[in-house]
């Protein structure tokens, strides 16, 4: 599958910075809800909930992994897991360091299951002891 001009320009601009990482993510969410129905809808609001108060613990590189905020946890724990993999693609994963990802959702008590695939990433255990959630 070819990538469009417009989806490799965005991943560029991603890794550059945490604002350009939210863009990313608002265009990316937004493009989903144009043909979406209401559950996608809540899907989208979640997933830019917590893109607003989550995106300084999710840029590349992989280290330091930084605890998020209190803010950050809220937001985190209303998106479902099957919402956040719909999402993921090659150009997210290019602005979004998924290690990070992982790490932020289990810090936040709503761990993506070990083994999970999300786009190309698989979520591998990270030891805290928490099940998952579906993919």
């Amino acid at each position: 599958m070819q990538e469009r001009p417009a989806a490799m320009a965005m991943a560029k601009l991603a890794s550059s910075s945490p604002l350009v990482l939210a863009l990313v993510l608002v265009a990316a969410a937004m493009a989903a809800v144009a043909t979406s129905d209401a559950g996608d809808r809540l899907c989208h609001e979640d997933l830019m909930n917590a893109a607003a108060h989550c995106q300084n613990y999710l840029t590349h590189p992989a280290e330091p992994k930084i605890p998020p905020s209190e803010k950050c946890c809220r937001a985190v724990g209303d998106v479902t897991i099957p919402c956040l993999c719909s999402f993921v693609t090659e150009q997210f994963e290019k602005g979004v360091c998924m290690e990070k990802l992982v790490f932020v959702f289990d810090y936040c008590n709503n761990p993506l299951r070990p083994g999970c695939k999300c786009g190309s990433y698989k979520v591998p255990p990270l030891g805290l002891g928490l099940e998952g959630n579906d993919c």
